[in-house]
């Protein structure tokens, strides 16, 4: 119940709005998944980051966040 483009994903969770969006069983439960995909050079995570967030609405208009550690790799 995702509206999926309300989402936006960064640094503090309002960067990046998503470039692709799909809808696919990603782990084989037999429920759809949402699936977002972000260009990395517009969500403001800086090389040795460690928490990233996600922001955005349901489609009954409730306002979702979450975040989660991250690990930056290829850094200079």
């Amino acid at each position: 119940t995702v509206a999926a483009l309300t989402v936006r994903f960064g640094l503090i969770g309002t960067e990046a709005a998503p470039v692709r969006v799909t809808v696919e069983d990603v782990n084989g439960d037999g429920r759809d998944d949402l699936r977002l995909t972000f260009a990395i050079q517009s969500t403001g995570i800086p090389c040795g980051a460690t928490l990233v967030s996600l922001t955005g609405q349901t489609t009954s208009e409730q306002t979702i966040h979450g975040s989660d550690t991250i690990m930056t790799t290829g850094c200079n």
